[in-house]
């Protein structure tokens, strides 16, 4: 995985191969930013760059044994931590080590509903550990055995268990000599502050739509927003946005009419296709409540909607503007938020719409 095979973020390689070039590889650094910007994605390019045995032109040279290694994720010096789903077999990251490779070696531009499926298919909550903590710590007991440095990647930190956490944070404050850490996270702001301190952190943004645009149709490439993974599902299938589409329309029907019964209902299935399908729904919801204000605005060069959007929204933008919109989007993302904190997803779906109710009214 070179830099050559990360989508777009000329800005974000060019940082880091700056601090290289400087000889200050920071011994930890903290990707984050939005799902499907690609933040593992240059993480790992960047973890094959700093092995390299000859780099060359900005990228690691993908052909010395280190390079082949990383490509098939078999270098001994790299290692990951990831959130998963811990059963009386499987009670470590590295007893989901084959199918996590076999993901990356998918793709590295994946998110949590992709990692389920992985795993088992079942949707259910993905966490770090406390057990994991001790496997840290025996990883990077060791020297480095092939390579310059030891790699500790670490997926979605804001899931660690408070035990695994403090571990993590003792690493961090006494890091072991020839050691990087590689952090990706949605939400650092989920972390310990003294985890966050002890990082360098490198925002990565949502890919630019001209880069999205060289791979998927412009249609995907338009709505995903920088979102790789929701171009590529988009591309794949346009059942999707249709799906969330279709139920976007169905909440704002019920919230208009103030349809209790019909709300509860729909509360119901959204939460039974589990905690990832609930925040795939909200995320999305926000956007399209965003289209339908700056199509209010009638400035449609600024809109990312397919056709589909195009014609729903152009009867729906006369319930959103200036008044509501804020508080529209924040009811969204507060209830994306409590489901992602484990609060029952039914409840949080319901009182979503209630308070929608007090807010879709004509503008």
């Amino acid at each position: 995985m070179g830099f050559a095979n990360v989508l777009g973020q000329q800005q974000v390689k060019k940082q880091l191969l700056q601090s290289v070039g400087r000889g200050r590889v920071p011994h930890a650094l903290l990707f984050w930013g939005n799902e499907g910007a690609g933040k593992f994605a240059i993480a790992l390019a960047f973890a094959q760059y700093l092995n390299c045995e000859n780099p060359h032109d900005g990228d690691s040279c993908g052909e010395c044994l280190s390079c082949r290694q990383f490509k098939s994720l078999q270098h001994p010096d790299l290692h990951f931590v990831f959130p998963y789903i811990k059963t009386e077999s499987r009670k470590l990251c590295d007893d989901y080590l084959h199918e996590w490779r076999d993901m990356l070696l998918e793709s590295p531009y994946f998110n949590m509903e992709k990692w389920l499926a992985a795993m088992s298919g079942e949707k259910k909550q993905a966490l770090i550990y406390s057990d994991e903590s001790n496997e840290i710590s025996r990883k990077l007991s060791r020297k480095s055995f092939e390579g310059k440095y030891s790699i500790m990647m670490v997926w979605l930190p804001e899931r660690m268990h408070e035990v695994c956490a403090n571990k993590l944070l003792k690493l961090l404050e006494e890091p072991p000599s020839d050691t990087v850490f590689l952090l990706t996270s949605q939400n650092p702001e989920r972390l310990l502050p003294t985890i966050v301190s002890r990082t360098q952190m490198v925002h990565v943004p949502p890919i630019a739509y001209e880069d999205l645009r060289t791979v998927f149709p412009e249609d995907a490439a338009r709505v995903a927003e920088g979102n790789y993974v929701l171009a590529r599902e988009l591309a794949a299938d346009a059942g999707v946005l249709k799906e969330y589409m279709q139920m976007y329309r169905e909440l704002m029907l019920m919230v208009f009419k103030r349809n209790l019964s019909g709300l509860k209902s729909f509360a119901e299935t959204l939460a039974a296709g589990g905690r990832e399908y609930s925040l795939s729904f909200l995320t999305y919801a926000q956007r399209l409540t965003r289209e339908s204000f700056i199509a209010k605005l009638d400035c449609p060069r600024l809109n990312y909607m397919s056709t589909e959007e195009d014609a729903f929204i152009s009867r729906f933008k006369d319930f959103v503007g200036v008044a509501n919109i804020e508080r529209l989007v924040e009811v969204f993302s507060d209830a994306a938020g409590d489901i992602e904190r484990n609060v029952n997803a039914k409840i949080v779906i319901f009182d979503m719409g209630m308070q929608l109710m007090t807010q879709i009214k004509r503008q």
